[in-house]
């Protein structure tokens, strides 16, 4: 089966057996450069597609994932995350959902400048902001969200600000091109009852948006690093983010509108706990891969010391884990 079948082939699908109003989901994630990011880009993609799937309801079928590897998780991955997969993927979006739906792009990765464009950096030609915004142009009518978690990303809220669209960028300048901690905040913040600021069962755009922004800032704070990541969101059209939207006039209102909850998403509570079992694991490995590429920076000791609690903590995880899916 080609590529362009497959993806059309899961559209179709999600077209007949979801209701209208459930939302679509696309994940892609780019190039890694090394394997500690493609490693880290592919945990964050894998918890999100098990939690639109599970907490949030989202058919499987309305989530599309691509990635840089997808021999990695065959079963979820549609295709390589290729500039003509996603455009495909957009352009048949176009095609089988109706006016109103929610489409959501996330976008994990790393991001550059080179001029005047700014680049999502993806196997194959990178995708300029430029023609990420000429291919979105084709879901007139849809409330369209795209997340550009990467650094050096804050050109494509200029780029692909419209009316009834929200965008969100993991930086507010081309000078903060280092690595983005935004990307696993912003997919936890959907696992999170805590990012549920109103109570109403629900994350909104708005609500993720915050609790990422916060938990990036505490996690600086807690090393005593000056931050180097400010995340964005406009969803007003008026090309110009903020750094901390309200939802009372100027952008927010539309994010805090918008969520990616589908109408009859059940959490039981059993399926709750596994899944933040889940996230918690992930997040542990995530912090004993960072240790372990800092070990060069840290004393002996202290190395030792943070690596045995981590993984003291992750195998007490796991056995909670298993506890609980015994029950």
């Amino acid at each position: 089966m080609t590529v362009r079948t497959l993806i059309l082939a899961l559209l179709v699908a999600a077209s007949a057996n979801a209701p209208a109003a459930e939302p679509h989901l696309i994940i892609v994630t780019g190039l890694g450069g090394e394997s500690y990011y493609s490693d880290l880009f592919h945990r964050w993609a894998g918890s999100l597609t098990e939690v639109a799937t599970t907490r949030l309801g989202i058919s499987p079928a309305r989530v599309i994932r691509l990635a840089e590897d997808p021999s990695q998780d065959p079963e979820f991955i549609a295709a390589a995350s290729r500039k003509e997969n996603l455009i495909d993927v957009i352009h048949r979006l176009s095609e089988t959902s109706v006016e109103g739906d929610v489409i959501a792009l996330v976008y994990l990765g790393h991001a550059t400048t080179r001029g005047d464009s700014a680049l999502l950096n993806l196997p194959g030609p990178d995708l300029s902001a430029v023609e990420l915004a000429a291919a979105l142009d084709v879901l007139a009518g849809k409330t369209v969200v795209v997340v550009i978690a990467a650094p050096a990303s804050a050109p494509f809220v200029e780029t692909l600000s419209a009316p009834g669209r929200i965008v969100i960028t993991a930086t507010s300048s081309t000078s903060e091109n280092q690595h983005t901690r935004f990307g696993g905040h912003f997919v936890d913040a959907f696992a999170e009852d805590a990012a549920d600021l109103d109570k109403d069962k629900q994350v909104s755009m708005l609500e993720a948006f915050r609790y990422a922004t916060r938990e990036v800032a505490r996690v600086f704070e807690t090393e005593g690093r000056i931050a180097t990541e400010h995340a964005m969101l406009d969803d007003n059209g008026d090309r110009t983010g903020s750094r901390d939207p309200d939802g009372d006039g100027g952008d927010g209102v539309l994010a805090a509108r918008v969520h990616l909850q589908a109408p009859a998403a059940a959490n039981t509570a059993a399926g709750g706990e596994a899944l933040a079992l889940q996230i918690q694991a992930r997040r542990l490995v995530d912090r004993i891969e960072e240790v372990k590429r800092n070990k060069r920076s840290l004393e002996s000791v202290d190395y030792l010391q943070q690596l045995e609690d981590l993984l003291v903590e992750l195998a007490l995880n796991r056995r909670a884990y298993r506890a609980q899916q015994v029950h």
